[in-house]
């Protein structure tokens, strides 16, 4: 079993990284010139990024979260893997790889602060009784200036397997009741809330109430504009043609209180619902995501 001790004995010499128990878990905070963040080694899930030049977080978190073992902290970006969403039989939504540790295969520190980690969480014989597949899954990480995520699948066994994915990822807003969001315009989207009814988004997305959506034919970057913060979020994809916006409201899940999800809102991301992933043996697939900032005036 991995201890705090060891991860910074092993990684001593990574400038701005410490390893730290919250609750149950063991995190690695990382406190640069160029950003702060968390993340913890049950998930590889990103609890909070901030970036050196905004005066608040840029991924959210609730204000109170658990971090209990077997449990996804409530923010963050969680790594939903093999499927996204619920499953057909399992009383486990969006995979079980969000549960559980990870290795943590490299840390580095780059000339200009960024820190870069390296994740891996392979098959197991708990792993092959939910889901029948030899497989090592990488997860890439780039935090600075920039937040960047590759999600690497590689199918190691014998047989082809589909998959579906996501980055959850969670956004800090002043309120989502005043932004805008755009660069989904003129695309179709499934609706949780109505059923999975398809329907035509035609102009820019605002939010006056619960949202849950699967926006399809998106692989292009969707822009979050915050008037209050002064900010604009680009959330960019990679191997990605589906792209999740959530706000559950005051239908909050848990480990949130209901005023809380003013103040954030999901675009991820995923590979969902029809977008699903066929990896061929051998082969290796990469979803991604890259998130940046920049002022609006």
């Amino acid at each position: 079993m991995v201890t705090i001790e060891r991860l910074n004995q092993q990684f001593a010499g990574c400038t701005g990284v410490e390893f730290v128990k919250i609750g149950e878990l063991i995190v690695v905070k990382i406190d640069t010139p160029a950003a702060r963040a968390m993340v913890a080694v049950q998930g590889a899930q990103i609890v909070e990024w901030q970036p050196a030049q905004e005066s608040v977080p840029v991924v959210w978190r609730a204000e109170e979260p658990l971090y209990e073992t077997g449990k996804s902290i409530r923010g963050g970006v969680p790594i939903c893997w093999p499927w996204f969403g619920d499953h057909p039989t399992l009383t486990m939504a969006h995979g079980f790889v969000r549960t559980r540790d990870w290795r943590l295969i490299s840390v580095h520190t780059a000339p200009d602060h960024s820190v870069s980690l390296h994740w891996r969480f392979t098959d197991s014989p708990e792993t092959l009784s939910l889901w029948p597949y030899p497989f090592e899954l990488d997860a890439i990480m780039h935090i600075g200036a920039q937040l960047r995520i590759q999600l690497v699948t590689h199918n190691t066994g014998p047989k082809s397997f589909s998959i579906t994915q996501g980055l959850h990822t969670y956004l800090k807003v002043a309120d989502v009741r005043s932004v805008v969001i755009r660069g989904l315009e003129a695309t179709y989207y499934l609706d949780k809330l109505k059923g999975f009814a398809r329907t035509y988004q035609d102009d820019m997305i605002t939010i006056n109430g619960a949202v849950d959506r699967i926006y399809f034919g998106t692989n292009h970057p969707v822009e979050i504009e915050d008037i209050e913060l002064d900010r604009r979020i680009l959330v960019g994809k990679d191997g990605s043609f589906s792209t999740v916006v959530w706000n559950p409201d005051d239908r909050v899940p848990s480990g949130m209180r209901p005023e809380e999800s003013r103040d954030m809102v999901c675009v991820e991301a995923v590979n969902a619902a029809d977008d699903t992933v066929s990896v061929a043996p051998g082969e290796r697939r990469i979803l991604g995501t890259t998130i940046t900032t920049s002022p609006i005036g």
